[in-house]
């Protein structure tokens, strides 16, 4: 290599950023490369400075050691760089090292210790859908249509159509030298960075997946959600997903139906039961209603589109609750069968519905139900009457 400064080979400052860095790259690349006429150990030079600038770990060391991956340092023990003994070696691992201070590095293949075990699935992929109450009550089918990325078959997910053993790792995936950090000299093992870590260079590009290792591909799930399904259904796809190259399996895919909360048929019916095959809702109706009975038309239910008509009983009272059957969900895998529908009653007392029983109602009822009245021994003075009803 030159003994220029790598910056004064990309033609660029100290204090060039790293997209001034990249463009001073590309507008080499594209008069010095080879297939372009150029020269090749120019180009060589070109694209190792390229490589240590745009790199923030190595540039830093670069700049404040003048050192880069295969410069030599002063041997352990002795002068070197600044002008400062070694007093002391440190083996090192590079990935822990710097690791520790940046934040975890990435798997970049095999660095020297045999191949990165894969693992065999990663978490399954959630995805929840809403689904109306009349969709469980009569069934329903949808699809969802998913983009994932599948492994290229044509140059088995390595993105080369051809390649070579590195030269720099001898097909290792890691390299290891002696850096000098400070007062003393670190033995250190990193990924090779000619190769990414993978121990092999790609010679040509693969034409099917352009060197992605990754084909794209489209897939349709259809889910059959049978009438009286209930909430909470997950639907299993196994291996969907797209595929990873840090497990030996793709994901799986979990449908999860959950109640739609925009349905208004929610808020007026609730399913229960130990297969949620039942319905219940509460109705309102007047105290005149209560006593002589009325019929009334409910919205809302997934079996009934015009309304369901229920005749409520005269003699009704605050909270009494009806059951009729079979006007509840479908019992799945019970064709024909349907659960209860529950109603509770609550009752509205108007003002004017109050003046007329506390006059001209209780003098009709007294006939009817005087002797199921209390009698209490006692004289009228001692009675309190003033009784006001608090509102």
């Amino acid at each position: 290599m030159s003994q220029k400064s790598l910056y004064d080979i990309l033609g660029v400052n100290k204090t060039a950023s790293s997209s001034d860095i990249k463009k001073a790259y590309l507008r080499l690349a594209r008069t010095h490369h080879p297939d372009k006429g150029g020269d090749p150990e120019k180009f060589k030079e070109i694209a190792h400075a390229n490589e240590i600038l745009s790199d923030e770990i190595r540039r830093r060391r670069y700049d404040e050691l003048g050192v880069t991956d295969d410069s030599p340092s002063g041997p352990p023990g002795g002068g070197g760089g600044g002008g400062f003994p070694f007093p002391f070696d440190v083996n090192v691992n590079l990935n822990d090292f710097f690791g520790n201070m940046f934040g975890t590095m990435p798997p970049m293949g095999a660095h020297g210790n045999g191949p990165q075990r894969k693992g065999k699935k990663p978490s399954p992929t959630v995805q929840t859908v809403p689904i109306r109450l009349e969709q469980y009550y009569l069934g329903h089918q949808f699809e969802i249509n998913i983009h994932r990325q599948s492994f290229c078959q044509e140059c088995d997910h390595t993105g080369a159509k051809s390649k070579e053993i590195c030269r720099r790792c001898n097909g290792n995936g890691s390299v290891t030298q002696v850096v000098q950090m400070g007062p003393m000299a670190m033995h250190t093992t990193g990924p090779c960075h000619e190769c990414q870590g993978r121990g092999q260079k790609v010679l040509q590009m693969c034409g099917k997946c352009g060197g992605s290792g990754f084909t794209n591909e489209r897939r349709n799930l259809t889910v059959h959600i049978p009438p009286g399904t209930r909430p909470q259904e997950t639907y299993i796809f196994p291996e969907v997903c797209s595929d990873h190259p840090s497990f030996e399996r793709p994901a799986d895919a979990h449908i999860l139906l959950q109640e739609d909360p925009n349905d208004p048929s929610y808020k007026q019916f609730k399913r229960h039961g130990d297969q949620y095959q039942h319905l219940e809702t509460t109705i309102t109706i007047t105290l005149s209603e209560a006593l002589l009975g009325v019929v009334i038309q409910l919205d809302g239910h997934p079996g009934y589109d015009e309304g369901l008509y229920l005749e409520i009983p005269a003699g009704t009272f605050h909270r009494d609750v009806y059951v009729i059957d079979g006007l509840g969900m479908p019992l799945l895998k019970e064709s024909g069968k349907y659960g209860e529908l529950h109603v509770t009653v609550e009752i509205s007392v108007s003002d004017d519905e109050r003046k007329k029983m506390a006059t001209a109602g209780a003098s009709l009822l007294q006939p009817i139900l005087g002797s199921h009245c209390r009698t209490t021994s006692c004289s009228k003075e001692s009675i309190q009457s003033q009784l006001k009803l608090k509102k």
